[in-house]
């Protein structure tokens, strides 16, 4: 199946996973820059104990250089549980320097005291933070009937009552299993999370490689015609391809390893970045910005344009999927026509 269009097809491939790389890497900072796996943990805890479950989060929020007092509304605690749970030590200790921030989860921190938020609480650490919110024992001698009277005594619209009554019931007489049960029911809770955070850091994604298609002008279109056209290319690149198929580090290695794989691509003449046209060269050419960069009518910015958007989109999936994709279209390749039958 070593056919022109495969060819062109793996070509495209790699150029989403080249950029797709590069996209991950800086959506990374930026969420690492700003807190946001911090501050989304720490939501989650509080949707789960205290019954928040708005995510939404507005530009000023996340670029806040101060941060705001608590704004208590009426019926909520001064202090709310995930608080009281992110200041236990089991938890606070995985913030940066061993402290959480003041009035975690009870306030709009700034991005320096997101910064200084957990990014990531074990089931087990949770647990024993519930545990010991509920029924603070400093000997860690609590027992399971400690911690039925105190659930018990909650208010019937506490939003740890109903499920905890139903942990309590299934661990019977043994802590051992309440606690296993909280950190299942974290667990899944969690998992829920994760995708809210995703589906977050996919418009910071879409915002990134956007700027990344226009800086560095990668049209879908354009490549698309140059690879299909040119055989010395779509050779290039295809042979470039295939050793970079298997990248099974991170994004920032597979980049790492692409860069100069890119720039010799780049100078077989793959149609990537804002080159001069050659009209445009002469010493008496008289062009204006678009006629210099070959966008000489409406056609030609429309195509542009759906070039760059196609891009943007392509990027989306991730470098972790195109990888994957170019490793399954190079054993394509590689594995030849299927046999006559005889």
């Amino acid at each position: 199946m070593d056919s022109l269009i495969l060819q062109t097809v793996i070509g495209l491939v790699f150029a989403f996973a080249a950029f797709s790389a590069l996209v991950s890497v800086l959506t990374e900072a930026v969420a690492r820059y700003i807190g946001l796996r911090g501050e989304y943990l720490l939501r989650g805890i509080r949707s789960l104990v205290d019954g928040k479950s708005d995510f939404a989060l507005r530009l000023p929020d996340l670029v806040r250089r101060t941060s705001l007092e608590p704004v208590v509304k009426p019926g909520e605690p001064a202090q709310p549980m995930v608080t009281q749970i992110v200041e236990q030590p089991m938890v606070s200790r995985s913030a940066n320097k061993g402290a959480a921030p003041a009035n975690a989860g009870n306030a709009k921190l700034s991005v320096k005291d997101r910064r200084s938020l957990p990014s990531y609480v074990s089931s087990r650490s949770f647990a024993r933070a519930l545990i010991g919110v509920l029924v603070p024992d400093s000997s860690g001698a609590t027992t399971l009937d400690e911690v039925r009277t105190k659930v018990n005594a909650l208010e019937a619209a506490n939003p740890l009552k109903q499920p905890l009554l139903g942990l309590l019931a299934e661990a019977g007489e043994d802590l051992t299993k309440l606690r296993a049960g909280i950190e299942e029911w974290y667990d899944d809770h969690m998992a829920r999370v994760s995708g809210w955070y995703k589906r977050h850091v996919r418009w910071i994604s879409l915002a990134l490689a956007s700027i990344v298609v226009v800086l560095f002008n990668v049209n879908v279109v354009e490549l698309t015609r140059s690879l299909y056209t040119d055989e010395a290319l779509r050779g290039a690149v295809v042979a470039q391809a295939t050793v970079n198929s298997n990248c099974s580090g991170t994004p920032a290695e597979c980049l790492d390893d692409l860069r100069q794989q890119i720039r010799d691509v780049r100078a077989s003449g793959l149609p990537v970045g804002w080159g001069v046209t050659a009209t445009c060269t002469l010493p008496d050419a008289s062009c204006n910005w678009f006629e210099r960069h070959g966008l000489s009518g409406p056609s030609d910015i429309l195509l542009t344009l759906v070039g760059w958007l196609l891009m943007a989109l392509a990027m989306l999936p991730g470098a972790r999927f195109w990888f994957d994709a170019l490793s399954r279209l190079g054993s394509l390749r590689s594995s030849g026509p299927k046999p006559r039958a005889s």
